[in-house]
């Protein structure tokens, strides 16, 4: 499919949420370079990112979008950086 081409309703073949989506690099695929695992609602996803950057950004947009998809009062609280006293 072109980029510049519009999707409408009846393209959608599946809508996913992105609670409890886990996410990450998929070390162990080696046919392909900088290859991410994405994990939801029991389905696996494999993406490609052009360069080691890219992977970097996608894995932490993912991420991001996990930590606001659950409700805040669901949200675990953040757990900053441990420093020793």
């Amino acid at each position: 499919m072109c980029v510049d081409q519009e999707l409408d309703g009846k393209d959608l073949l599946r809508q996913y949420s992105m609670h409890n989506t886990e996410s990450g690099l998929a070390s162990d695929y080696t046919k392909r370079k900088n290859v991410i695992r994405v994990r939801m609602e029991g389905e696996q996803f494999l993406l490609q990112a052009r360069d080691v950057p890219a992977v970097i950004d996608w894995i932490e947009g993912i991420q991001a979008a996990t930590n606001i998809a659950l409700d805040l009062d669901e949200r675990p609280m953040p757990k900053g950086p441990m420093f020793p006293r």
